[in-house]
């Protein structure tokens, strides 16, 4: 009888818990502020069971915006076309930016918003994962828009999502610099006026 050969041990880590703590340290410290000691530490395997299992840094960095696309984005776009009551939906996804630093003490912004400024004009791939999050959001906001405001044609509800979606960047990034509460509240506010 002839003995089966082994494929390869088999992986003693849980690939998405690895690739949660990746996206974290990317999105706190960027593509250029996170070392490959940090991804050693967080992850605490070795930098060839990293490269193994995620390939270069490179790609865990995209596979990083890949995970947040699906934890964070996805469930915004989610949150924003469910239910009955759409303005509350925009509401709350224009005010996460303030409960994420105000409320719970995370200064990390958006990765999506992060990779933006970090990456995405330098790396065609990191380029497209930004924009490909983006899209969704903005799909996400006109579809809310329409329950919310059925009188409204299809131009001013393109316009109108594009203005949220730019506000909500914006919230992101100042909320980042602990520009006072009131001032972001303001913003949310005048973008609600519709």
């Amino acid at each position: 009888m002839r003995e089966l050969r082994s494929a390869g041990r088999p992986r003693e880590f849980d690939e998405r818990e690895t690739l949660q703590k990746l996206m974290n340290i990317f999105w706190e410290k960027g593509y250029e502020g996170t070392s490959l000691s940090d991804m050693v530490d967080v992850t605490t395997l070795k930098k060839g069971s990293l490269y193994a299992a995620f390939g270069s840094k490179h790609d865990m960095y995209l596979k990083a915006i890949a995970h947040y696309e699906a934890l964070v984005v996805d469930t915004a776009c989610d949150a924003l076309t469910s239910g009955n009551d759409p303005v509350d939906h925009i509401d709350a996804f224009l005010s996460s930016p303030i409960d994420a630093v105000w409320n719970k003490g995370d200064t990390r912004g958006c990765f999506l918003c992060n990779a933006s400024a970090d990456k995405a004009a330098l790396d065609a791939d990191t380029h497209a994962l930004v924009r490909r999050g983006y899209n969704k959001l903005d799909r996400a906001l006109r579809e809310a828009l329409k329950k919310a405001r059925p009188d409204w044609n299809e131009e001013d509800i393109a316009s109108k999502a594009r203005l949220l979606l730019a506000v909500y960047s914006g919230l992101r990034v100042m909320s980042r610099s602990a520009i006072d509460r009131d001032t972001l509240e303001e913003a949310k506010h005048n973008a609600m006026q519709f």
